[in-house]
């Protein structure tokens, strides 16, 4: 076995390779798109993420034959600093390989971020296949991010009696912006500690208040007794020829919270179900979100309320200090 540089000359084969293994994550995910069961468009996915700025990959050959790739690309941005993504098409082994080629793609692949200054590295991994989570947690990588999806065939009879829904109008802009930042202050607490950065308040306040004008999205209020208690947003989610995870049909979820102080009174739940209820009537046949595992609201809620995971974001923060601390 040896690991070179992962070149254009690899795609074919790399593209079988994710072919094969989406056709195993839709044995267990059958809501996930199938045409990525064709090598046509699992090569489409991969090109797109190895044409991506500050891409890198490594690929494992065996004699001639590839039998394992992983392509990530460099990012920085002010929450995750100098950071790497390994997205969902990002990396996949023969049928015949062990989940320990993971480890030893990552040891190539993690050996040149780092060498690029690149220390908190991302990494989209399928839920389903559990021998391939083991190798990314004994890399030393955790739980982040969850994504999931649910079928809106599944529906509830509850009743809210003191809780009405509507959709957002201008005249709420005020109240909007008020709300714009409780999911940002709320995950800065423990125990996940998200960031929370006061100079981008505004920022969310004016992202949110154009939501409202916003033809692609639908911003659901909560109200009890008159006053605006919680929020979700649903937009569709476009499927493509580079995306795995999203399928035709899918609505998704794209944020929503409940004030702290109406908390355990059904608000989230009123809202979801009016939510699903509507794109349902709209022909949408699947609602996807995700919420920070951390986030024990957000993780008790979500698979509460039918939606059951699909991916995760994993994450694992290196000392910068091995760049000079090398014990020579």
């Amino acid at each position: 076995m040896k690991f070179i540089a992962f070149e254009n000359i690899h795609l074919d084969e790399a593209a079988s390779l994710l072919a094969i293994r989406h056709m195993y994550d839709r044995s267990i995910n059958s809501e996930l798109p199938s045409k990525f069961e064709e090598a046509t468009y699992a090569k489409k996915a991969i090109e797109a993420l190895f044409n991506e700025k500050d891409s890198f990959g490594i690929a494992a050959m065996n004699d001639s034959e590839l039998v394992g790739y992983m392509i990530g690309s460099i990012q920085t941005d002010k929450n995750r600093e100098r950071h790497t993504w390994i997205k969902y098409a990002g990396m996949a082994i023969a049928e015949s390989e062990d989940a320990e080629l993971y480890r030893e793609l990552y040891v190539e692949f993690a050996k040149k971020m780092v060498e690029l200054g690149s220390f908190n590295h991302y990494v989209m991994v399928p839920s389903g296949n559990k021998s391939t989570l083991d190798a990314w947690f004994h890399l030393g990588f955790a739980y982040e991010q969850v994504h999931g999806i649910r079928d809106l065939s599944v529906s509830s009879e509850r009743v809210f009696e003191d809780i009405q829904i509507r959709v957002a109008t201008s005249e709420d802009e005020k109240r909007v912006r008020e709300l714009a930042t409780v999911i940002m202050e709320h995950q800065a607490k423990s125990p996940v500690f998200a960031p929370g950065f006061i100079e981008e308040r505004e920022d969310y306040q004016e992202g949110y208040a154009e939501i409202i004008n916003d033809e692609a999205a639908t911003l659901w209020l909560a109200l009890y007794k008159n006053e605006i208690v919680g929020f979700q947003v649903f937009e569709s989610a476009a499927a493509s020829d580079e995306n795995l995870l999203t399928p035709e049909s899918c609505i998704s979820l794209v944020v929503g919270a409940t004030v702290e102080t109406s908390r355990g009174m059904g608000v989230s739940t009123a809202l979801l179900q009016h939510g699903l209820t509507f794109t349902d009537k709209e022909g949408y046949k699947l609602c996807e979100t995700d919420w920070r595992i951390t986030n024990l609201e957000s993780s008790r809620f979500w698979p509460k309320n039918g939606f059951k995971p699909i991916a995760y974001r994993l994450v694992r923060k290196i000392d910068p200090r091995i760049i000079w601390a090398t014990g020579v």
